[in-house]
């Protein structure tokens, strides 16, 4: 359960976006909140205080009406954003990172954002949030491939869902369309493999009101993923940072990749 939640603002409409999810999960685990904004130059005392002045009457419109009780305002000045971000974590003992979405050009533009270095070392669950109406999450599907790092992204969506919400894990046994019916041994074997691993998950998911499901398909991968999003509707999206025959983890799995360059929902990344 999320006690510290991390906020990184920069005054954008997407920030925005992030700062009304923040808050809402925030009140919902009755979390500490703080907002931190870097600022990558150093500014006059003059833009400071604007600047501290600008974030003080955003969070403030943004809590009305919120039972938040623990929330504070950072500033801090560096060339790195990221990693002033990365070591206000360490030291803060937060939980959860909160991100707007700013990614809007092809990957390559992508490469080397603070966006991606975060979610390359962040030791924490990252969460992109993209709902500007950030209601309590009612629907959550997690892609699990048997990778550590999918593991820990069913474990950090778990308590992010209030009693009655649903969550549904979906696996994939990644084969060529043409090939998804060619070997129904093969097929049935990784779904009992899949089937021990699920309920091994589960079980030691801490007991919760919400409801937990899960389902096991043979496809091409993004394209059984897509499906589950249409017919699911999720708000919450959770992956694994990288794919599980990743060579490098601090590498971003091309599914983690294609998802935050089109994110269909809020999007809870876990390396």
């Amino acid at each position: 359960m999320a006690k510290h939640i991390l906020i990184a603002h920069d005054l954008s409409p997407e920030a925005d976006i992030a700062l009304r999810r923040a808050i809402q999960l925030a009140g919902q685990l009755r979390a500490r909140l703080t907002l931190l904004h870097v600022a990558s130059s150093q500014p006059s005392p003059a833009l400071l205080a604007r600047l501290r002045s600008a974030e003080e009457q955003t969070l403030a419109s943004h809590l009305q009406g919120h039972p938040v009780q623990d929330v504070q305002l950072r500033l801090e000045v560096g060339p790195h954003p990221a990693e002033l971000i990365l070591q206000y974590i360490s030291l803060g003992n937060c939980d959860l990172l909160v991100l707007g979405s700013h990614h809007r050009q092809p990957s390559p533009g992508f490469a080397g954002s603070v966006q991606e270095r975060l979610l390359e070392a962040c030791p924490i669950p990252v969460l992109v949030a993209v709902d500007p109406a950030a209601p309590p999450y009612e629907r959550a599907l997690v892609a699990i491939d048997f990778s550590p790092c999918a593991s820990r992204a069913l474990r950090a969506a778990w308590p992010l869902l209030p009693p009655g919400a649903q969550l549904h894990a979906l696996h994939v046994q990644e084969v060529a369309g043409i090939h998804a019916e060619d070997n129904p041994d093969e097929r049935a074997f990784q779904q009992s493999l899949f089937e021990r691993f699920i309920g091994s998950e589960f079980t030691a998911l801490p007991p919760r009101a919400v409801q937990f499901s899960h389902g096991f398909q043979s496809g091409e991968r993004h394209d059984c993923l897509e499906a589950a999003l249409a017919s699911r509707r999720p708000q919450l999206l959770a992956l694994g940072g990288h794919s599980r025959d990743a060579l490098n983890e601090r590498l971003l799995g091309s599914l983690t990749r294609h998802y935050l360059d089109n994110p269909p929902c809020d999007l809870l990344v876990m390396r």
